[in-house]
């Protein structure tokens, strides 16, 4: 059964409605037992990648930061959770929560030093123009890498995103295929 979005007026009356949530759920299970699975990796594997591309970005950035700041090791795994791991999960989670769903459903288009005292750093209240240029001063060598991971998350999210729309496609058109086949064949026993 493919996915269709329908008017009250032109749904069948043997048409099996469902919920927004129902309807992503069995498109979902359809992908999981898809017997072609290079047919349907973008929706398996957009989440994850977009999650790897994440951790690269966090922790490249987090070690620019505890060498310029010369943090050592004091502290390390406290910095790769806030900074490596949640962004991560973060982007897989909503991911999967929030953009996968759109495009399952077509809709339109698609966010510590200073407690060591081993960094002085100013208040950002009381002197946020000072906090401001000690950012400029730190973050002036890595703005070009920055940039450019940037950009290649971005695109590299575009990029996944639209081919998970594809596969949407893809799957819908091979149902509508199927079904019609059935109702072909159907009509053909009904005659003989």
């Amino acid at each position: 059964m493919a996915l269709l979005h329908k008017k009250v007026s032109e749904i069948p009356e043997d048409a099996v409605r469902l919920s927004e949530e129902d309807a992503i759920q069995y498109f979902l299970n359809l992908v999981k037992n898809w017997e072609n699975k290079s047919e349907v990796w973008p929706i398996v594997y957009t989440p994850g990648i977009l999650g790897a591309g994440t951790v690269f970005s966090g922790y490249y950035i987090n070690n620019y930061y505890r060498r310029v700041l010369k943090l050592g090791n004091y502290g390390r795994f406290s910095s790769y959770l806030p900074a490596v791991a949640l962004p991560a999960i973060m982007a897989t989670v909503f991911h999967s929560a929030f953009v996968l769903p759109d495009v399952v459903l077509r809709k339109e288009p698609c966010p510590f030093a200073t407690r060591h005292f081993t960094y002085r750093l100013p208040s950002i209240i009381e002197k946020p123009k000072e906090v401001f240029k000690i950012y400029r001063k730190l973050s002036g060598p890595i703005m070009l890498p920055i940039t450019m991971m940037l950009a290649f998350n971005v695109a590299l999210t575009i990029f996944l995103t639209g081919k998970e729309f594809e596969t949407v496609y893809k799957i819908n058109f091979r149902l509508l295929e199927i079904e019609r086949q059935m109702e072909q064949e159907a009509v053909f026993d009904g005659q003989s």
